[in-house]
């Protein structure tokens, strides 16, 4: 049974410390950090999180290590806030290429003008943004996105352990690199509906030049709209099929970066 009346000073700290990569973990990560769940909840998962990890990472080398380094006690403490904002940050660019995929959509469609606010990116986005989302949102939950989220939170106090003031700076580079990779996945993800959209204004273009009589910019939008959303759900198998191998690389960049940190 666990109890905090049973802890030594060092003990305490080690628990804080933890607690401290684990909030910020739930507070930037992706699922976790969604306006839905309510402060206290996720309160309640970051203190979850703490307890169970608590054991394994507060190893006797882990307690001696962190009493001779009390002096940089707040240095400690940054180091894990950065550690979990960053891991969170990198569970969310699965969203942020669905959110580009997203956006691309819908100004091809010309909707790009309906906002709704998107609880996953805590900002307003479009129609078709929002719908992107959530069918990702059901495609990663499926995955067990969220399993490897909480599997990798917990295997970060082995590659990056607590009480360490390293930090490995050359591994953000290479982070920043990768992401172009999240972009291009983001334009893979459109690009149905995108080439579909094109073909659409070339042939309208022609139309207006054979007949110009007809009001194009008045008929061309209902006819993009339509034969856009037709795309779109002709396509959605294989939008599915991307998207699952989008949560695949997702978790494997992630993993990978939790061994480079």
């Amino acid at each position: 049974m666990f109890s905090f009346s049973q802890l030594n000073e060092v003990q305490i700290l080690m628990f804080g410390l933890i607690l401290l990569r684990m909030s910020s973990f739930v507070v930037s990560a992706a699922i976790f950090n969604s306006q839905s769940l309510s402060a206290p909840l996720k309160i309640l998962i970051s203190l979850v999180f703490t307890l169970v990890a608590f054991k394994t990472v507060a190893s006797n080398e882990a307690l001696v290590r962190l009493s001779e380094s009390q002096s940089d006690l707040l240095l400690l403490a940054g180091r894990e806030v950065l550690v979990g904002i960053v891991l969170g940050f990198v569970t969310r660019l699965f969203f942020f290429a669905v959110s580009i995929a997203g956006e691309i959509v819908s100004v091809s469609m010309g909707l790009g003008q309906a906002q709704v606010f998107n609880p996953m990116t805590d900002s307003l986005s479009n129609a078709m943004e929002q719908f992107y989302t959530v069918i990702a949102t059901m495609v990663f939950l499926s995955l067990n996105g969220h399993h490897l989220m909480i599997t990798g939170i917990h295997e970060s106090f082995t590659s990056t352990p607590v009480a360490e003031l390293s930090f490995g700076y050359a591994s953000m580079s290479e982070f920043v690199s990768g992401v172009q990779s999240f972009l291009i996945i983001g334009i893979k993800i459109s690009a149905p509906v995108m080439i579909s959209m094109i073909i659409v204004q070339l042939g309208m273009a022609l139309l207006s030049r054979v007949v110009p009589q007809i009001n194009v910019i008045f008929t061309s939008v209902s006819v993009t709209v339509l034969i856009g959303l037709v795309t779109l759900f002709i396509s959605l198998p294989l939008l599915v099929m991307q998207m699952s191998g989008l949560v695949d690389f997702s978790m494997s960049e992630f993993f990978r970066f939790l061994k480079t940190i």
